[in-house]
């Protein structure tokens, strides 16, 4: 199998915070094409945005099923900009890393309109295919 370097895709991913209350954050910087809603608006759709991740004893080999939510906080910085956190309990497990850079950006995108950039760099680096 060949492999081209052109799939190869650098992105800016914003360091893991480990917060006070235990908890893990990454904070990423989103710029929309178009206006934001107001705050509380914004703040019914982070909510509705909140991810769920269930592993199963069976399926994993652990004494008992195992829950970890990833829940989304999103501040309006500007007309057209929003620091997006994504918070879970520690650590962050790979899946809510996924789910926050790969899933997370195309959810905005449905409820907010297109991304612009993410951290700074252009829409497709972080959203492909």
């Amino acid at each position: 199998m060949k492999y081209d370097i052109s799939h190869i895709r650098l992105i800016d991913l914003p360091q893991l915070e480990q917060l006070e209350d235990g908890k893990c954050c990454r904070t990423y910087i989103y710029r929309f094409t178009n206006s934001l809603p107001e705050q509380n608006i914004i703040n019914q759709i982070a909510n509705s945005l909140e991810k769920r991740f269930l592993f199963s004893k069976e399926v994993y080999e652990l004494s008992e099923d195992v829950e970890i939510c990833a829940s989304i906080f999103i501040e309006r910085l500007q007309d057209d900009e929003a620091k997006v956190s994504v918070l879970t309990i520690q650590p962050e497990e790979s899946c809510v890393y996924i789910f926050g850079i790969n899933t997370l950006p195309r959810k905005l995108e449905e409820r907010f309109g297109t991304i612009k950039s993410i951290q700074g760099q252009e829409r497709e680096t972080w959203i492909y295919r």
